[in-house]
């Protein structure tokens, strides 16, 4: 007997019938062997008379298979909300600083060919660490190094600017709304 009001509450809970709590509250009560109150056999009775003698196997099964689609439906739609935002957001956003990183890094690496070559004569030989230095070699043949230390300057000034943009977005991105 227990099982069949078992079934009877899955069904009911699987047609999306009453109560939705209070027939999970009534099938753990079942489940654990314990006695319903006369109250939940009252609004079991009510909820078969009005929704199980008239529904047959064919409706359940088609109320199954529309839940089972809508389901679907909402994967679908987060998995291409979610490729959205990964292809839109992160590449873009590690892109353009990893270039500014290495641009800063290539600039500076020239600016500080003096202090650098110093250190490093001691190890490598001189035809070859010219060869360290393309930008310096560039700008000496036009006979002007100041224009790579103004250049990395300026990359040096970007730093902190960009580093405020995106403290702000971050900051903005954090409020909660009203």
């Amino acid at each position: 007997m227990s099982e069949d009001i078992i079934k009877t509450v899955q069904q009911l809970l699987v047609l999306g019938r009453g109560d939705q709590g209070r027939l999970e509250y009534v099938l753990d009560l079942l489940k654990r062997g314990k006695v319903l109150p006369d109250s939940d056999v009252k609004y079991l009775q009510i909820m078969v008379s009005l929704y199980l003698n008239s529904t047959d196997d064919a409706s359940t099964q088609k109320h199954l298979e529309s839940m089972i689609e809508r389901q679907h439906n909402e994967i679908e739609e987060l998995n291409r909300r979610l490729e959205k935002f990964e292809g839109r957001g992160f590449e873009k956003y590690i892109g353009r600083k990893t270039i500014l990183f290495f641009v800063t890094v290539f600039v500076g690496w020239n600016a500080l060919e003096t202090y650098i070559q110093g250190f490093l004569s001691n190890f490598i030989p001189d035809n070859l660490l010219q060869s360290l230095f393309p930008l310096a070699l560039i700008a000496d043949h036009f006979y002007n190094n100041s224009v790579i230390w103004l250049i990395f300057l300026i990359l040096l000034l970007l730093w902190p600017l960009i580093g405020s943009i995106y403290l702000v977005k971050f900051i903005k991105s954090r409020k909660i709304p009203k």
